[in-house]
């Protein structure tokens, strides 16, 4: 992530380095909230940790998501795709909904509408906390 900011000629403050090396060591998703927590003894203020949110989600190395009623985050692979979450550990799986997407375009089509963008979460259990749950 430091490398492609730096590659596209985006500005590295240490403080930036330090949140963003914190969100790409993140295994599943976070909240906004949680991550000023964490960073908050290091130094690191809230604006600092929205500013790079925000910078990272245009650049397009996470994605914002619903997190049990709160918006939350996740480090994503590059190009469109969707996710499933698991509302009990977190974790998050990218997954290819190339027939949901051919679905979506027919819809639009049918309903002489052009979608620009869309959001598409699946939110449920994940197979290791549903074992856990048997």
């Amino acid at each position: 992530m430091l490398r492609r900011l730096a590659d596209d000629g985006l500005r590295l403050t240490d403080q930036r380095e330090v949140v963003v090396q914190q969100i790409a060591d993140r295994a599943g998703a976070f909240t906004a909230e949680a991550l000023v927590d964490e960073l908050r003894p290091r130094g690191i203020g809230r604006a600092t940790v929205y500013r790079a949110l925000d910078l990272l989600e245009r650049q397009g190395m996470i994605t914002k998501m619903h997190l049990d009623g709160c918006h939350g985050y996740t480090v994503c692979e590059e190009g469109h795709h969707h996710h499933l979450v698991c509302n009990q550990c977190g974790k998050v799986t990218q997954v290819d909904a190339t027939e949901v997407e051919a679905e979506i375009r027919t819809l639009a089509d049918r309903l002489r509408f052009r979608v620009d963008t869309h959001t598409l979460e699946f939110s449920g259990r994940c197979e290791d906390c549903l074992a856990r749950a048997s």
